[in-house]
């Protein structure tokens, strides 16, 4: 029997009681693929198409990885492609941090899954976009359903045999149109390739209106077609019975939102650029105002963030535009408080959320 190694329960321990829970940073905004819904695909004008500086992590990030619980190293952009990625998780990793990061799969091969073994990665997520190769490659063109299913083969073999139950396997399935019924079907390739959990996500951020054709939750008024309500059961009836966790986020309106399950009074996102901001959807790395569609109607939105990372992170995340920006929040969450229910009213969001799917719930 192997026994398990102290520091591990003493980092989780530690890193649970971090003043900054989850770190997302965007190591690049580069990616080889070209899917039809990324932005990525759909904003190349005015695409800010960088990784950020190894220079500028141990600088201005490196500093504060001891009050930093998870830091993960993903964006719009393919982790993989950045030369000095496993650099930096090494060194989150020293400092007690849970690391993690979400690929297409495409640079994965049998040495770096032993790495992310050997250096005990926490999270490795794989983005999958259907139940067979052809819908798979259709959405996500470029990339193989075959070869990441051989991938979390390779990976969850490599932890059977030095016994380690880390990384954990994640496959991200984003629920489309186009794939959503094919979900059982893919809860099965996933349990059988030794994957540890299935996050069944929604295309929350349409740039077009093709894109919003393809999402699959219903806005207010719509009808949600039955055959999805089916699709979601089935799935998580076969999950179930593989002993697979599985996760699907909701398809229908939540109003009772008060902040979104980006949480932005305490995680940070920090984009290609070096720019501090609430999270990954506000801190797109474009230049000027971007196209965005809301329950069938235009809503394009400017990106926002508080300031440049080169300003000093914690400066940054307490100057006055992130205050303002999550004094709205408060107020909500202050509703949730019985002792605070004088106003019956919700707060608006902070204008930059207006009109954000994830404000939902979905």
């Amino acid at each position: 029997m192997k026994w398990p190694d102290p520091r591990n329960f003493l980092q989780r321990f530690f890193s649970s009681r971090r003043k900054i829970p989850v770190l997302q940073l965007e190591v690049t905004s580069r990616c080889q693929l070209k899917c039809s819904f990324c932005p990525h695909t759909f904003l190349q004008d005015g695409w800010y198409g960088a990784d950020f500086p190894w220079e500028l992590f141990v600088r201005y990030i490196a500093p504060y990885l001891q009050q930093v619980g998870l830091i993960y190293f993903q964006g719009w952009g393919e982790p993989l492609l950045h030369p000095r990625l496993f650099d930096m998780m090494q060194l989150a990793k020293e400092q007690g941090c849970r690391v993690g990061f979400t690929t297409n799969g495409i640079l994965l091969g049998t040495a770096i899954l032993e790495r992310l073994v050997e250096m005990q990665s926490d999270i490795l997520g794989l983005s999958v976009a259907g139940g067979n190769q052809v819908t798979h490659a259709m959405l996500r063109s470029g990339s193989s359903l075959k070869r990441l299913l051989t991938n979390i083969s390779r990976l969850a073999d490599i932890k059977q045999k030095r016994g380690s139950p880390l990384p954990k396997i994640i496959c991200s399935y984003l629920m489309t149109r186009k794939n959503l019924l094919e979900l059982p079907a893919f809860i099965e390739l996933a349990a059988s390739a030794g994957a540890d959990e299935v996050v069944a996500t929604n295309l929350d951020l349409t740039l077009s209106p093709e894109m919003e054709e393809l999402r699959v939750f219903a806005c207010p008024g719509e009808a949600l077609p039955g055959d999805y309500l089916f699709a979601v059961q089935a799935a998580e009836e076969q999950a179930g019975r593989l002993g697979l966790n599985l996760r699907v986020y909701p398809l229908q309106f939540n109003l009772d939102v008060m902040v979104c399950d980006a949480w932005p009074l305490k995680h940070i996102f920090i984009n290609s650029h070096g720019e501090v901001a609430p999270c990954v959807y506000l801190g797109l790395p474009y230049k000027g105002v971007a196209p965005r569609y809301f329950c069938r109607q235009e809503a394009p939105f400017t990106p926002f963030n508080y300031g440049k990372i080169t300003e000093g992170l914690t400066r940054v995340i307490k100057n006055k535009a992130a205050r303002e920006f999550k004094q709205p929040f408060r107020y909500r969450l202050d509703l949730t408080n019985p002792f605070l229910l004088d106003n019956p009213e919700v707060p608006v969001p902070p204008p930059p959320c207006t009109n954000c799917y994830k404000l939902f719930g979905l």
